[in-house]
């Protein structure tokens, strides 16, 4: 099922999330299937999400899953270079 048959469905505010792009998440918007997405993944890895896409500079690789929730510290969360860096 895809956004676009939850939107068919049910008419409040509708979030998706999971495997959107910039692209992908503006495209959603845009065609009304969906008001707003979440990026949760490509966070961890680009605190300045927003602004890189404002931007439309390069992602930072994705944070390495085995680091998620782990007694590594921050290893994967904090060390990631940042636009100014």
């Amino acid at each position: 099922m895809t956004l676009a048959d939850f939107r068919q469905l049910f008419h409040g505010p509708l979030m998706g999330n999971c495997g959107y792009d910039q692209f992908s998440a503006e495209t959603a918007i845009a065609e009304g299937h969906a008001d707003l997405i979440a990026f949760g993944r490509p966070f961890i890895s680009n605190p300045d999400l927003v602004e890189r896409f404002a931007m439309d500079a390069t992602l930072n690789p994705p944070a390495d899953m085995k680091d998620w929730y782990s007694p590594s510290g921050s290893l994967g969360y904090t060390d990631f270079p940042s636009l100014h860096d």
